[in-house]
């Protein structure tokens, strides 16, 4: 990493400003007012004097100044920040101490929460400084365009602190959305080109008392034409004008700015000695010069002097710091074109420049001046010898480019290169290309006896093995690197690193046991540093959910794992797992989205079709079930591992095919996806992972009554988890055990897989699963309950089973049909028993499907007999009511629990008495009832981001009206529109919220249903006035307040109220 010693201080210091810079006021007047901006962006092309304005007046500024020149060399985001910190300590010599520390704990790859963590830090140090600072990024257009430093510049400008202002120069105004909205808001000063030109007065001026020529006023008239005020076009011509004894000789032709300076240049370099056109031709070559290097380099003395001599003549050279100067870029390209053709210099003195930068230690320029003149063999040597130092300085993207240049011949030389090229190739997920470039490494090694090259490329092997899951062939290479090291000892950080690989290579073969053997002999600084996710995926594997998620969630947090791309390792993708596993889908999903993003981000499709899959288990938990959208998941990540020819990745995918079927009732499609799967662990012999597919396709087997077969996969998948030592999936596979036996009545099998599934919850700390869906648990939890209470019937730990029945409601209970009741009544009236919808022929009578839409309508209370009665049969004589009633209520019965035993009571109709309705206990899901309570959630809740969660969530749930079938009942009206009020009022105030987000055209649409609902809803109007008013759409605000007014005159007889009529006034003042 790059210490205080390697931080060029010339890129951290102002540069120095000539003594007579001509003060002007419109500039003088803007760069006054920096300190009451957050942000200023100098923009405009080369030559128009940003650099020297801002650096003329940073002294100025009533606040501390830091300025930082950025290179085409920073265009990373850990050296960019890097060089930030150092600026800022030159001022503050303390700042940023927190900051440097995490940069350099890191690599390359840099997740988007660990951009925000590193703004964070550096907005807290920023916040404790007493006073105002004034950050000054010179060159920003060469890091302006990374993505990573674009993220941690809109995260910066979010959260801005109130003592921060910075001032960006740069050729080109950044194209940032929130450079935008700042611009808008008047939160954001703007120094254009516009600005920078010099006016007609301005230029008299800078001739006659900067330069001190005398110009008659038509001279004058004509070089300002002839310039267009552009400063650099300005100082050639003023050399001109000193050298001609009559103006007359100036340039009179037309074209383009550009041209005009190459002529101009021209002119000037003529009239240079000899000995001063050489030097500057070769000095044109280096980026930063001083006496020092261009002695060295040209073979000469006094370097210095004519430096500081180009300087005073204004010949087109800036100074950056003390001896520090670099050629404005447009004379350095005019000069190097010339110089170019002179070949044998040319390679000449790039190569003594390389070899200076090379005794400075300062590796990316000497690359730079190699790769000009094509000497690739030299560029070899220096990324043999120092590459690795290159990619922990995050250069991965720039070595990469390098490497893909030079010849095999070359690489052959210097195997080294071939290891780095497959280190980054495998962090780009290339994983056939990877192992190409490893074992051309590891070739070349054995040839050449390197103990230690051969075995950093069989770890390297080993590590895309490790990444693909290929736990056979990893072990080959691992155990062949652990031999070597006898033979030629190793740093103990490589040796740990192999111990690590050795450990994860077992576990990813389902010995977690022998896993943890070769974790424990790490050493205990490696462990806590740098051994990443793996003590908490031994844990997962271990079935130690709730110990994996307390440390996943430790490493994320504090960020102590590394941050090039981890593969199916990741702390995201991980976590998003053991919550799946846990049945906390929201939080899954959350997290496999975050590790979707985060592979499109790090170019990683392995790990972005990680993501996809995860996604799918989590989706598939969702309380809004959306079976395609699991579907589609996991298909994403099929298409994406079958790009990367990674088979073994299909593996996991299939699998939760394998659980999507089953539930959809697709069992030979389950079993396929199942097949599929197992066809690619047991290649490799992933026992754990083959273990929990056995397991999918046992629990498939059992929703379709297949007895033969659930027992062959149980037998399958108990053998290989016992081994494996997860107690987590033997605790499930005993569950279904548990199962199997209930629905065949084998009392004794029952009674022994009870036991255990009993004994495994209670020391596994695993009672969750009664309470939330799982990835491996019932899809239907009421599940469980028939089951707790035959165990409870049988003495089977009838303490612990008692209190689990009284935790879910069901001590008082003689009986349980085992499943859900889940009722949809918004948009249209359907009624599932578990995942079995309830069909038509199901109902036998159309009063039982209508008594219980009466009963969900009524269903806060009992209801009487002949309340009953008057609803449901009002004109039906009373010697048949009864007999109808009872009639209906059978059926309804029938339906509901159509596997009843004779003589026992329904469950979900409950009779007290001579009253009834649904029983409040009884566990039924009911839409209406979840709309209402996200409704109710979202209406008070202040806090936007959440409120947005429980209103859209509501509006998702709101399919259509209260039972749409009952349109002309009168005993369901009043539920109907008070759900469609609820319905209104949330809409409303998420349109109201997506507002103040500025998200417009999402406000329109939902207004718009409002409207469809009720055209007299004034408040959806004057959200759509005001939307398309800053949409710039005047004549559509104009419509929808005629509409507005029409509406409210012919339904209710009323004008429009005063707010309405105020938006309305905003948008003729708009108009006018």
């Amino acid at each position: 990493m790059l210490s205080q010693e390697t931080v060029l201080q010339t890129k951290i210091t102002t540069p120095t400003v000539k003594e007579h810079v001509l003060r002007r006021v419109k500039i003088a007047r803007k760069m006054k007012a920096v300190t009451n901006f957050g942000v200023t962006v100098v923009h405009s092309g080369p030559g128009y004097g940003k650099s020297t304005i801002v650096a003329s007046f940073a002294p100025t500024f009533d606040a501390i100044s830091c300025w930082y020149t950025a290179t085409d060399f920073d265009d990373e985001l850990i050296p960019f920040l890097r060089y930030v910190v150092h600026s800022i300590r030159t001022r503050k010599n303390q700042f940023g101490e927190g900051i440097l520390s995490y940069l350099n704990k890191m690599d390359r790859y840099i997740r988007e929460e660990e951009i925000q963590d590193l703004c964070s830090l550096f907005i807290n140090e920023i916040a404790h400084i007493d006073g105002p600072l004034v950050l000054i990024i010179d060159d920003f257009h060469f890091v302006q365009k990374n993505p990573d430093i674009v993220t941690w510049f809109h995260w910066l400008l979010q959260h801005f602190p109130s003592n921060l202002h910075v001032i960006l120069i740069t050729r080109e105004r950044p194209d940032w959305e929130v450079i935008t909205a700042m611009k808008v808001k008047n939160e954001l000063l703007e120094i254009t080109e516009e600005d920078l030109k010099f006016s007609r007065e301005e230029v008299e001026v800078l001739l006659e008392d900067i330069y001190m020529l005398e110009v008659k006023d038509d001279d004058i008239e004509h070089i300002y034409s002839l310039s267009e005020g552009w400063v650099m076009a300005l100082g050639l011509l003023s050399q001109r004008l000193a050298e001609e004894t009559s103006p007359a000789g100036l340039l009179t032709t037309q074209g383009k700015l550009e041209d005009l300076f190459k002529y101009l240049a021209t002119e000037v370099f003529i009239k240079q000695t000899p000995m001063i056109q050489q030097f500057l031709e070769q000095t044109s070559i280096m980026n930063v010069l001083n006496g020092e290097m261009c002695d060295e380099v040209l073979g000469i003395n006094g370097s210095n002097y004519i430096l500081q001599s180009l300087t005073e003549r204004h010949l087109f050279i800036t100074v950056t710091g003390k001896n520090q100067y670099r050629y404005h870029a447009l004379f350095k390209e005019f000069l190097e074109r010339r110089f170019i053709g002179q070949e044998e210099q040319f390679l000449l003195l790039h190569k003594r420049c390389a070899k200076w930068y090379m005794k400075q230690r300062d590796i990316l320029p000497a690359i730079s001046h190699f790769e000009k003149i094509g000497d690739y063999s030299s560029i070899g040597v220096l990324i043999h010898e120092h590459g690795i130092q290159l990619m922990e300085q995050g250069q991965l993207s720039y070595v990469l480019e390098i490497l893909l240049k030079i010849s095999d011949e070359i690489k052959v030389r210097y195997y080294m290169l071939w290891y780095i090229q497959g280190e980054i190739l495998r962090y780009r997920c290339l994983y056939e290309e990877a192992e190409t470039a490893y074992r051309n490494g590891l070739d070349a090694a054995r040839k050449s006896g390197d103990i230690l090259v051969i075995i950093r490329s069989l770890k390297g092997i080993a590590k895309i093995y490790l990444d693909t899951i290929q736990p056979i062939k990893a072990e080959r290479v691992l155990s062949e690197a652990i031999m070597l090291i006898e033979a030629c000892p190793i740093e103990k950080k490589e040796e740990n690193q192999l111990y690590a690989i050795m450990a994860e290579n077992f576990l990813n073969a389902g010995h977690a046991p022998k896993a943890l053997e070769w974790f424990d002999k790490l050493d205990i600084v490696y462990k806590q540093d740098e051994a990443g996710n793996l003590e908490a995926r031994i844990l997962l594997r271990s079935g130690n959910l709730h110990r994996a998620k307390k440390l996943l969630l430790h490493k994320k947090k504090d960020h102590t794992e590394g941050t090039l791309q981890q593969s199916h390792r990741e702390t995201d993708l991980l976590l998003s797992l053991v919550e799946a596993f846990m049945g906390n889908a929201d939080q899954a999903k959350k997290l496999a989205d975050a590790g979707i993003k985060q592979g499109i981000k790090l170019q990683a499709p392995f790990v972005e079709a990680c993501g996809w899959i995860r996604l799918g288990h989590a989706v598939q938990l969702m309380e809004v079930y959306d079976s395609a959208l699991a579907k589609e998941c996991y298909q994403t990540a099929l298409e994406i591992m079958e790009e990367l020819n990674v088979s073994r990745g299909k593996a996991e995918a299939n699998m939760g095919l394998c659980i999507l079927h089953t539930n959809q009732g697709a069992y030979e499609k389950a079993i396929l996806c199942g097949e599929e799967a197992l066809k690619e662990t047991e290649e490799v012999k992933d026992n754990w992972l083959s273990g929990l597919i056995y397991l999918a396709m046992k629990i498939a087997c059992i929703h379709h009554r297949k007895w033969d077969m659930a027992e062959y996969y149980g037998l399958r998948a108990s053998r290989l988890l016992r081994n494996c030592g997860d107690q987590y999936a033997e605790m499930l596979l005993s569950f279904w055990k548990s199962i199997y036996y209930y629905e065949r009545q084998e009392w004794k099998g029952f009674t022994q897989s009870m036991n255990v599934f009993l004994n495994f919850l209670q020391t596994g700390n695993y009672e969750f699963i009664l309470s939330n869906r799982t990835t491996f648990g019932p899809n239907d939890l009421q599940q469980f309950t028939p089951l707790l209470m035959e165990a409870q019937n049988r003495e089977i730990q009838r303490v612990y089973v008692t209190s689990l029945l009284n935790e879910l409601g069901f001590s008082h209970i003689q009986t349980h049909p085992g499943y859900t009741l889940k009722i949809q009544t918004l948009g249209n009236f359907k009624v599932w028993l578990g995942q079995k919808e309830v069909g038509a022929k199901d109902w036998q009578r159309a009063k039982a499907k209508e008594l219980l839409e009466f009963f969900v309508t009524k269903r806060n209370k009992q209801l009487v007999k002949d309340e009953i009665f008057a609803a449901l049969w009002p004109s039906v004589p009373e010697k048949t009511i009864t007999r109808d009633f009872k009639v209906a209520l059978n059926a309804l019965n029938n339906a509901l629990e159509p596997v009843r035993k004779a003589r026992t009571e329904p469950f979900f109709i409950q009779r007290e008495g001579n009253s009834y309705g649904l029983n409040p206990s009884c566990g039924y899901v009911l839409d209406c009832g979840e709309f209402e309570s996200y409704a109710s959630a979202g209406l008070e809740e202040q806090e936007p981001a959440r409120a947005i969660t429980y209103l859209e969530k509501a509006l998702a749930l709101y399919k259509g009206d209260f039972l749409p079938d009952q349109k002309y009942a009168d005993w369901c009206l009043n539920e109907r529109e008070r759900l469609m009020v609820y319905y209104l009022r949330c809409s409303e105030k998420l349109a109201q919220l997506l507002v103040a987000r500025k998200e417009f055209d999402s406000a329109i649409q939902l207004c718009e249903k409002v409207i469809e609902k009720d055209p007299t809803w004034e408040e959806a109007y004057r959200l759509l006035m005001f939307c398309y008013y800053h949409k710039n759409n005047r004549s559509q605000a104009i419509k929808w307040f005629a509409k507005c007014k029409h509406y409210l005159e012919s339904e209710l007889g009323v004008e429009p109220m005063f707010s309405t009529k105020k938006m309305y006034d905003m948008v003729l003042g708009k108009a006018n």
